[in-house]
């Protein structure tokens, strides 16, 4: 409780201040007469009496000044800086308005780099349990992330013990016919259990099901959301209506979330199922993995699990497989990590440029940045 009543006490100080002024003037008056005339009685001449009492005190401007300090917000300090620098630069209002603008640009600029990094670096990606998401490469005495064949892809799905789904994807071009003629889009094909991995769900219509990805399964195709509505005007009868996309007629069964973003496969506006024939050749390579640990499986455990059947894999398929070995990574690194530095930089130079433009308006302005002192 004493807190709060100190804080009322404070709150008066300030908002009477200039009584609070007298009252303390007054008290220091009164005590420094009451000391000399201590002195007066211990038989010190009246002058001797004043320096002795001087001494004992000290400078009375100084003792206001820390006493006003103990009792007040810090802020009044804060605010009498502030009515200065107002002061200051309606004094020369051509330089107020030069360095509002050019902080306002450096200030707009460090926010908006911020929020992209912080959407890329800081905030976790927005699917399901987003940790246990990693991307899945084959490694060859080139470099670590290359690409899968279908065969593999189907051989790591199936004898891996780490993973409670493993999907692959790529990202294509696609003609789309329209009542204009054949259109080029943005789209990606996908495994059945691409989304249901994600923990990402249609907000309209359904997923693939198991199944769908099969060479003799009917095409079913999902739609982006912006696709919805730039091409189909947001209408829920979409569902059910055929598209043909390279020459194949596809049915749209569902249209993915508004905020739905994948970027390996860019802004693909069509995502259909694979569709990839079981015998074809183990050396074709042009898939992405993406997989979910089981709960408890660490990506050491899942990157063992995984070099192991890559290791089998090229004892049994030497001309296909025989140099090649297996990545596992977090799909964060995997989205953001080759412009995680480049990020970094940009963040940091923005902040150095606005700090540098802040200094250089203040070396310009009319006059100190600070009341002279009495």
């Amino acid at each position: 409780m004493d807190w709060v009543l100190r804080l009322f006490r404070k709150l008066r100080i300030l908002v009477r201040g200039d009584k609070f002024n007298r009252e303390l003037e007054e008290e220091m008056a009164f005590h420094r007469e009451e000391t000399s005339k201590e002195f007066s009685a211990a038989g010190m001449a009246s002058g001797d009496a004043r320096h002795a009492t001087n001494r004992r005190f000290g400078n009375d401007a100084h003792l206001c000044d820390a006493s006003r300090e103990t009792v007040a917000f810090w802020f009044e300090s804060t605010m009498q800086d502030f009515r200065f620098a107002l002061r200051q630069l309606f004094k020369n209002p051509g330089f107020a308005a030069t360095a509002i603008l050019i902080l306002t640009l450096g200030i707009g600029a460090s926010v908006a780099i911020f929020g992209f990094v912080d959407a890329a670096l800081i905030k976790p990606l927005p699917y399901k349990n987003p940790s246990q998401l990693v991307g899945i490469f084959e490694t060859t005495p080139l470099g670590p992330r290359f690409h899968l064949s279908y065969l593999d892809y189907l051989d790591w799905k199936k004898f891996n013990k780490v993973f409670s789904s493993l999907e692959a994807y790529d990202n294509i071009s696609l003609l789309l016919n329209t009542s204009t003629g054949p259109q080029q889009v943005d789209g990606a094909t996908v495994s059945d259990g691409f989304f249901h991995t994600l923990g990402v769900n249609p907000v309209l219509g359904r997923d693939f099901r198991d199944g769908e990805d099969l060479p003799s399964a009917p095409r079913t195709v999902l739609l982006s959301y912006a696709a919805w509505q730039n091409r189909y005007g947001g209408r829920a009868g979409v569902l059910g209506q055929a598209v043909t996309l390279g020459g194949a007629p596809n049915t749209i069964i569902g249209v993915l979330p508004q905020g739905f973003h994948f970027s390996p496969v860019g802004a693909a506006e069509f995502l259909t199922t694979l569709h990839r024939a079981s015998n074809e050749d183990r050396g074709e390579h042009g898939l992405s993995g993406i997989a979910r640990l089981k709960d408890g499986a660490s990506l050491q455990a899942a990157s063992a699990d995984m070099s192991s059947i890559a290791a089998q894999l090229a004892r049994q398929y030497p001309d296909a497989d025989g140099d090649r070995g297996a990545t596992v990574l977090p799909l964060t690194e995997v989205i953001v990590g080759k412009f995680r530095a480049v990020l970094l930089v940009l963040l940091i130079g923005a902040h150095t440029a606005a700090a540098d433009r802040m200094r250089k308006c203040c070396e310009f302005a009319d006059g100190p940045l600070r009341e002279p002192q009495a």
